[in-house]
């Protein structure tokens, strides 16, 4: 009893080891590396030259990620919603929101309010998604209907840059 334990113990230890080795030989043939010295929340990495693999905005800010509001992986075939259309919405912000998951006006009009303080504390914009009404234009945008706000942008009379 006790030889068939030490050997499943020694074996159990030379899978670890080997499992080691193959690790960092992959780890250092990817080209990758993490440096959180570089890792700087003030900037975004936004050049894809100097990076191969792009790192998920979520991971990037310390945020809770338990009021995370759904999001999809991209946009349906139909093709992304112009969020432009929710007043507080500018070009930066639906990008922003498109990087995050967030492409149509179903998805915000599902948020709840923790969801819309998440958002605006991840995307640094206090007070903007709940003074701005975000969810309820978005209800109004997601039913076929236009708001005020969302007429003046199909008629170019807001510049959103």
């Amino acid at each position: 009893m006790i030889e068939t334990a030490s050997l499943i113990v020694v074996n159990l230890i030379i899978a670890a080891f080997i499992g080691m080795i193959i690790g960092y030989l992959i780890g250092k043939n990817s080209g990758s590396t993490y440096n959180p010295s570089k890792n700087d929340n003030k900037k975004d990495v936004k050049d894809d030259n100097k990076s191969k693999t792009s790192v998920n905005p979520v991971f990037r800010k310390n945020s809770n990620v338990d009021n995370k509001p759904l999001i999809l992986s991209s946009p349906r075939p139909s093709g992304k919603d112009k969020l432009i259309k929710i007043k507080g919405i500018d070009l930066k912000v639906e990008e922003n929101l498109n990087k995050l998951g967030i492409f149509h006006f179903n998805q915000i009009a599902s948020w709840s309010s923790k969801n819309c303080d998440w958002i605006e504390e991840f995307l640094s914009l206090p007070g903007c998604a709940k003074k701005n009404q975000w969810i309820e234009q978005a209800k109004i945008l997601e039913s076929g209907k236009e708001t005020v706000y969302s007429q003046k942008i199909e008629n170019d009379e807001v510049d959103v840059s």
